[in-house]
């Protein structure tokens, strides 16, 4: 009744009509409803249903009242996290994650460390060499790119003559072809670009065995294979879709000739209590009467 008539869960209301106390009905919704666990500093202390505290980005759920028993240094979290742990979205392993160069929820660390290892930077260049990523401008930088001047890997191997590794590996980190350009006079005296073909083939073919380079390490050591895989399934691998259910609403008023079906029903539940909603059945699926009854 109190989801039906208020859309949430109205503690106060729900005592009035069933002459209990909040604290028991808390007690014997146990499962039913969950206390919305906010900062691990503030509590709202407000119960929302276990379909919507269930669903969502779960993992970062799980973090928060992780947390907020720390804080509150009792035990009455413990419902929240067991539920909680049963949902968590299966781990995808590395040979389900897709990577490659230029990503941007792989840490600039990890980049740095594939390109010195490569080139086998040596101790002075590595002090002046940093993989930066700008968020404002999502934009990749490698700063002081010449500094490797001597290494034969950044210039023969990996790099050109034209067009260090550094270099190659920055446009590949910010997704862009490597070019290589010869700059002529026009008949105005003017400074013009003319792509070198020949050279921007070699420089290409550069990038790509970089790029396969990259595949082949980025799994093999144990402990960065874990931490990659961490930190993809914490991204992108953490939210459970919410089921709606909308069983408890009652239609009053409607028409008795109408009698709605069980998806019907649900997906009017899903637009008053989700806050956005796409009606995507096949037509005559009955989407003109959810609209009205919701």
């Amino acid at each position: 009744l109190s989801i039906a008539e208020k859309a949430r869960v109205d503690l106060p209301y729900m005592s009035q009509l069933c002459g209990k106390t909040e604290e028991e009905i808390i007690t014997d919704l146990k499962g039913v409803i969950f206390l919305n666990v906010g900062a691990a500093d503030r509590q709202e202390n407000t119960y929302v249903t276990a379909d919507e505290y269930l669903s969502g980005n779960v993992r970062e759920k799980l973090k928060l009242a992780k947390a907020a028993k720390e804080a509150l240094g009792n035990n009455s979290l413990d419902e929240n996290i067991a539920a909680l742990e049963v949902v968590q979205p299966a781990d995808l392993t590395a040979a389900e994650i897709s990577v490659r160069i230029g990503a941007t929820w792989i840490s600039p660390e990890i980049y740095q460390q594939f390109i010195f290892e490569l080139l086998e930077t040596n101790y002075n260049a590595k002090r002046f060499i940093q993989v930066l990523y700008h968020k404002n401008t999502g934009e990749w930088n490698i700063i002081g790119k010449g500094y490797d001047g001597t290494n034969i890997k950044s210039h023969t191997a990996y790099g050109t003559k034209r067009i260090n590794a550094y270099q190659i590996f920055e446009n590949t980190l910010n997704l862009r072809d490597v070019r290589i350009f010869d700059y002529i006079q026009d008949t105005n005296g003017s400074r013009k670009p003319v792509l070198n073909k020949k050279e921007t083939a070699i420089a290409q073919d550069k990038q790509e065995l970089l790029k396969s380079k990259f595949l082949e390490w980025i799994w093999k050591d144990i402990d960065r294979r874990e931490r990659v895989c961490r930190i993809y399934n914490e991204t992108f691998n953490s939210i459970r879709p919410r089921e709606y259910d909308g069983s408890h609403i009652v239609f009053s008023g409607m028409n008795p000739e109408i009698t709605l079906r069980k998806h019907q029903i649900d997906a009017i539940a899903h637009i008053i209590y989700g806050g956005n909603a796409l009606l995507a059945h096949e037509v005559g699926a009955g989407k003109t009467y959810e609209m009205v009854a919701a």
